[in-house]
């Protein structure tokens, strides 16, 4: 005899909460990630997977939000953001906002905040992409923004939520890793090219391998030749602007820097100094 198939069992069913409107608790996250570490912000996509990886740049007990920079191309940056939904309600009607200021501008198709187009089932993740664009690459700031969006606790009722955060931009987003032989970089440090130049020393409070791999990732420098505890490191940002870097270790961090712009070099001694080697 065949077996009548088996009825799949209902979810069970959640405690109803009472109607409410009231604006959720507010929670800010400020992020001071260096890659992580605008704008003119452009719909430029949307993806349904997302990565695990990113910067979290704000959530709350229903959603977290992740960002992820591209590879950027002059002034230009594109910024994924992921929404996550780790709640056991749908969400809906998800907006985007950031303040602007001098030296980065939000681009709206229309006034007010940027809609992002998707909601999130229970669970869900979703992915939007946005075009980033910058006067000045070496201006670091930290823009204040929001997301908002509302949540249905039970059928017919839905509580708007706000997560507040900051944005930190900076230089290492716009360093893009370039390779150099030994005979380019000994050319560069000749020439009249890198016109700019500074020194500073640090403390060094791990082991120089440890030291000289977080240097190379945290600004996306090439290592073009190590010996003993003097290195040599080449960069070059998204506007063409190149960097050359010589690290000695020895007690103490070394770090002769010289770049084609003063802007560069001076914003490229502010990242060192903010940075735990």
């Amino acid at each position: 005899k065949k077996e009548k198939p088996k009825e799949t069992a209902k979810p069970a069913k959640t405690k109803k909460k009472k109607k409410k409107n009231s604006v959720g608790e507010d929670k800010e996250n400020t992020s001071n990630n260096l890659i992580p570490d605008i704008m003119s912000l452009e719909e430029n996509g949307v993806s349904s997977t997302t990565s695990p990886a990113g910067v979290v740049l704000g959530e709350d007990e229903s959603m977290s939000v992740r960002y992820h920079p591209h590879v950027p191309s002059h002034s230009n940056l594109s910024l994924s953001l992921d929404f996550s939904n780790m709640s056991p309600h749908s969400i809906s009607n998800i907006k985007f906002d950031i303040s602007d200021s001098i030296n980065t501008k939000l681009v709206r198709s229309s006034p007010g905040s940027l809609s992002i187009p998707f909601g999130l089932t229970p669970g869900q993740a979703n992915s939007f992409t946005l075009s980033l664009s910058l006067q000045s690459i070496y201006i670091s700031q930290k823009l204040r923004g929001s997301v908002t969006y509302f949540i249905e606790t039970e059928p017919g009722s839905k509580d708007e939520k706000i997560i507040n955060f900051t944005l930190p931009l900076n230089l290492a987003m716009f360093i893009v890793s370039a390779p150099c032989t030994e005979e380019q970089f000994t050319k560069l440090i000749a020439s009249n090219n890198l016109e700019s130049s500074s020194t500073l020393t640090l403390p060094l409070s791990s082991s120089a391998d440890q030291c000289i791999e977080q240097f190379s990732t945290n600004f996306k420098l090439t290592v073009v030749e190590r010996i003993g505890g003097a290195v040599s490191l080449y960069g070059k940002t998204s506007r063409d602007d190149e960097l050359c870097v010589l690290m000695k270790l020895n007690g103490n961090i070394s770090i002769d820097i010289k770049g084609s712009d003063s802007q560069l070099v001076n914003s490229f001694v502010d990242l060192v100094n903010s940075a735990k080697l």
